[in-house]
């Protein structure tokens, strides 16, 4: 037994020893090692393909990208996966800015676990697109990637090992025709400290800044599975008809959409088309076909900035077990009238502490088939009568200042507001949107702590 013991322990210590630095440059070669900044790859994907559990990508400033506009195609394709005490990380090097410019379906797609993608920027091709010419594609059978292109997506939908333990964090998503930050069929993925913004303007798909859609359940532990934490999420929308409706939707900043199997019904707040249960993920004939796994996690939304999105500011749909806690929403619905914040045909969602700021002749919030619903202390400046808290606030929150690029915006409040020190610590969220400490007996309401 002894034996045994001391040789996985070898095989534990073997497995540490051999995790290496890759290293990426837009001046390196594919044909060198990658073990150095002087012997770097020139490709993203080349890493990738090479990287093993506890291996750390270091990304050197610069453009990249690839000419794959093939089905499932990225600039970069994670399909290797880490392990829970070795994950594979992508960083950018210290002081550097990577940007990936995808022209294919995605910039970066993951359909592997335990990874990490930090501090790189995916910006997409809309300054070069017109919307005459999207609508257009729209027309044709075989859909063009340069009009759906994705940031980064967790993609489940065509492997038989789900995707889990994933990390998105400090990157930048923008001005990608298709959804900014898409999660198909994973399960525990953290996206946080981003900037997601004018996302999905030209897909034919109905997407949205950051989405999660059939959560597939890697497990039933306790906890949050899903956190979307500390993200500025700004005018991501729709001006394509989705293929299914050939209607306006979705746009949203932050949607949760479909964890819960029971709950039909439609897939949007327009009630125009109802969504389909996967019940395979690839071809019949190579997998049993089963059915998606009941998803028993939590979601925390918490932190986050959401505003002049097409869509909602934030809203669940057919989900299960959400906190939506401290978030700022400010004149969402600009493309489809969605209402700010709200469920729809969900159980078990808790909203605390939010500033809800709807468009002129916008509404707050909506109930929709919904069961279980906590709403408290939440602040918006117009009466509603959809969901009342004994602790609200009907007040304007003066931020000091509004801007519709929310890196020129400062969402904080200004001195002297009643909302601050006036939030609930029933589900305490430590840190703000800056990682700011909250107070532990009377926090601030919305994204920032005073």
């Amino acid at each position: 037994m002894r034996n045994t013991v001391l040789f996985i322990l070898s095989l534990s210590l073997s497995s540490s020893a051999i995790a290496k630095n890759i290293y990426v440059s837009v001046n390196g070669n594919d044909k060198n090692s990658g073990e150095s900044e002087k012997s770097a790859l020139e490709s993203l994907q080349k890493a990738a393909d090479i990287a093993k559990p506890g291996d750390v990508v270091l990304i050197g400033g610069g453009s990249y990208s690839n000419s794959n506009t093939q089905d499932n195609g990225a600039v970069l394709s994670v399909t290797t996966s880490g392990t829970p005490d070795a994950w594979i990380i992508f960083k950018a090097l210290p002081d550097c800015k990577p940007t990936i410019n995808p022209i294919g379906w995605a910039g970066i797609q993951i359909s592997a676990s335990y990874i990490k993608v930090e501090g790189i920027s995916i910006i997409g091709q809309n300054d070069g697109l017109t919307l005459l010419d999207a609508l257009a594609d729209a027309k044709n059978s075989i859909p063009n990637p340069k009009y759906n292109t994705n940031g980064i997506i967790v993609e489940g939908r065509r492997v038989k090992e789900k995707p889990h333990h994933v990390i998105i964090s400090n990157c930048e998503i923008g001005k990608c025709p298709g959804g900014g930050i898409t999660i198909l069929e994973a399960d525990y993925v953290t996206v946080e400290d981003c900037e997601v913004y004018n996302n999905a303007w030209y897909m034919r798909y109905a997407g949205s800044g950051i989405t999660t859609l059939n959560n597939w359940a890697f497990d039933d532990a306790p906890g949050y599975h899903i956190v979307i934490q500390r993200n500025y999420v700004w005018n991501n929308k729709t001006l394509v008809p989705w293929e299914r409706t050939g209607k306006l939707s979705d746009g949203n900043g932050i949607l949760l959409d479909v964890t819960d199997q029971k709950r039909g019904g439609a897939t949007n707040p327009n009630a125009d088309a109802v969504i389909e249960e996967i019940k395979s993920v690839i071809e019949p004939a190579k997998i049993k076909v089963s059915l998606r796994p009941e998803w028993k996690g939590r979601a925390l939304i918490a932190n986050n900035i959401s505003a002049y999105n097409g869509g909602s500011g934030i809203h669940t749909f057919r989900t299960k077990h959400v906190d939506i806690i401290n978030n700022t929403t400010y004149w969402n619905g600009q493309t489809v009238g969605y209402q700010e914040l709200f469920p729809n045909n969900c159980e078990d969602i808790t909203i605390l502490n939010n500033i809800i700021v709807p468009r002129p002749n916008g509404k707050v919030t909506s109930d929709s088939k919904n069961t279980n619903i906590k709403w408290d202390y939440n602040v918006y400046p117009n009466k509603q009568e959809v969901f009342s808290g004994e602790n609200d606030l009907m007040i304007n929150p003066e931020f000091v200042k509004v801007d519709n690029d929310l890196r020129k915006a400062d969402f904080r409040l200004k001195k002297g507001s009643k909302i601050i020190n006036s939030g609930t610590n029933d589900i305490p969220v430590k840190t703000d949107l800056l990682n700011k400490k909250r107070s532990e007996s009377k926090p601030d309401r919305g994204a920032f702590e005073q």
